[in-house]
C-alpha cells in the first residue's frame, strides 16, 4: 500500500539524518496516544500521523489522493534547558521529508527491483510544508501538556496503482511462451513484469482455445472449468 511505503521510506530517511550512527530505528513511529503514558520511552521521539485521506480515481488501475500528514517532535517533560533542540530536529525532519531520493538511491532501488530484492519503487512525489507550531491542547484525558510537542504539517500527492489481475494472454505482443525458458530471457521478462507490478509466479500457465494464457492463481479459474464442462458435454452428445 502506497501509504505504508511512503511512511516507511520517510521513517528510514528521518532516522538516517537524526541518528546516522544507530542501526536500530526506535526514534520514529506512527502516532499513538499511549506514548504519553509510557515511562520506558526514550526521547526525543518523532511521531508520524496521517490525517484523513480521500482517494479519487479516474480509472480502474489508478487511485490518487492529496495526502495531509503531521510529524510531531516530542521532548520529555524533565528536560532542564530551553527546548531549542526541537528547531534543530525540525530542520533535519524538513530535509528528510522534502528532499527527493537522489540518483544513487534511485539506481540502487532499480537494481534491487531487477535482482528481485524488492518490488517497491521509491516514491518521488514532491512534498510541501504547510504549517508548524507548538502543540498544546488542554482538557484531554492524557497529560500531553507535560511534554514539549512541536508539530509540522506537510502535504503530498500519492498514487496507488491497482492492477485487476484477470486473464492475461501471453501472446499479447509483450512476450510469448518461448520467453519462459528458465534462462536469461525469462529473467529479463520477470524484471520487466515486476516494473509493471506483476509477478510471473502469481499465474498459472494454461491453454484455452489453442491460445496460451496466464491465469491469476487467486481467482476462480473459470476458463479451465468452462473448458472441462464443454469437453464433457461434447463427449456425452
Amino acid at each position: 500500500m502506497v501509504l505504508q511505503q511512503y511512511y516507511e521510506q520517510k521513517k528510514q530517511k528521518i532516522h538516517e539524518i537524526i541518528n546516522p550512527s544507530q542501526s536500530v530505528n526506535n526514534t520514529v513511529r506512527l502516532f499513538n496516544d499511549s506514548v504519553f503514558t509510557n515511562d520506558s520511552l526514550t526521547f526525543p521521539l518523532v511521531l508520524f500521523k496521517y490525517n484523513n485521506v480521500k482517494w479519487n480515481t479516474s480509472s480502474e488501475k489508478e487511485y490518487k489522493a492529496d495526502v495531509d500528514f503531521s510529524v510531531f517532535i516530542i521532548l520529555e517533560a524533565s528536560f532542564q534547558d530551553d527546548y531549542l533542540e526541537c528547531f534543530d530536529l525540525a530542520q533535519k525532519i524538513d530535509k528528510a521529508i522534502l528532499l527527493h531520493p537522489d540518483r544513487s538511491e534511485l539506481r540502487q532501488n532499480q537494481q534491487d527491483i531487477a535482482d528481485g530484492v524488492t518490488n517497491v519503487e521509491l516514491i518521488t512525489n514532491a512534498s510541501l510544508k504547510v504549517r508548524e507550531g507548538q502543540y498544546v491542547v488542554e482538557d484531554e484525558y492524557w497529560e500531553k501538556n507535560n511534554f514539549y510537542i512541536w508539530e509540522i504539517n506537510y502535504s503530498t500527492t500519492l498514487i496507488e496503482k491497482e492492477y485487476k489481475k484477470r486473464y492475461t494472454m501471453i501472446s499479447n505482443e509483450f512476450f510469448d511462451q518461448t520467453d519462459i525458458d528458465g534462462g536469461e530471457r525469462e529473467a529479463a521478462l520477470r524484471r520487466d513484469l515486476r516494473a509493471l507490478g506483476f509477478d510471473l509466479d502469481d499465474y498459472h500457465q494454461v491453454q484455452y482455445n489453442g491460445k496460451d494464457l496466464l491465469v491469476y492463481k487467486n481467482i476462480d479459474e473459470q476458463l479451465i472449468l468452462n473448458a472441462t464442462e464443454v469437453e464433457l458435454t461434447n463427449n456425452n452428445s
